[in-house]
């Protein structure tokens, strides 16, 4: 059986590598803001401008 200390240290890896993830995809977020090239979704944008 897996020991409480192991599971730990895995649970506290995992937890990491989503902590990097998700401050990666915030530098990208604020970046693209910055640059003004963000969409947020279909209803931020100008009228008559397609969808890529």
């Amino acid at each position: 059986m897996v020991s409480t200390l192991v599971l730990g240290a895995v649970l506290t890896l995992l937890a990491w590598v989503w902590l990097q993830l998700a401050v990666l995809h915030g530098k990208y977020v604020v970046d693209k803001i910055a640059a003004g090239e963000y969409r947020k979704g279909p209803l931020d944008r100008p009228d008559g401008e397609e969808s890529p």
